[in-house]
């Protein structure tokens, strides 16, 4: 039997998961390059995974002929700083509709720079207002993407 390391058995899934998306997507029909289809991007995301993941398979293969073997899943996960995330993630969605994107995203993000991977508060403030006026800049102002307002119209 082939034992298969941590790295190529992600990739073997992902795989599988790109195939099925890519062939599930001719279905809706993928149009000409003039007039694309709707099954056109579900099937461009699948053979992308395919690739991404048979790049990681190449890659797991490598590291196996290295003697890199299979190693348990959940052995150096921080699980304080998964609660962490997870918590975040929830007040997130939770007050996402009350402060809006703006406040609740750098809020988000100032807390998961600062108690999950520590930085300094100016290093914290600095990519919390940058990382969020570039994602609001992006759908907001460019993709014309409206998102959720605070009740006081921010």
């Amino acid at each position: 039997m082939v034992r298969l390391n941590n790295e190529q058995m992600g990739s073997a899934f992902w795989l599988a998961v790109g195939v099925v998306v890519a062939l599930y997507a001719t279905r809706y029909g993928l149009g000409t390059p003039s007039s694309p289809g709707t099954g056109l991007m579900p099937f461009v995301a699948g053979v992308a995974m395919c690739l991404f993941a048979f790049i990681g398979f190449v890659r797991g293969t490598i590291q196996k002929n290295q003697g890199v073997g299979w190693k348990p899943l959940l052995k150096d996960v921080s699980w304080p700083n998964s609660f962490l995330v997870l918590g975040a993630l929830l007040s997130y969605v939770l007050l996402l509709p009350y402060i809006g994107f703006v406040l609740c995203t750098m809020l988000f993000l100032g807390f998961l720079f600062r108690c999950v991977k520590p930085m300094s508060w100016g290093r914290v403030v600095f990519w919390s207002i940058l990382c969020t006026l570039g994602s609001w800049g992006l759908f907001e102002l460019l993709l014309k993407v409206p998102l959720p307002k605070s009740m006081w119209g921010i």
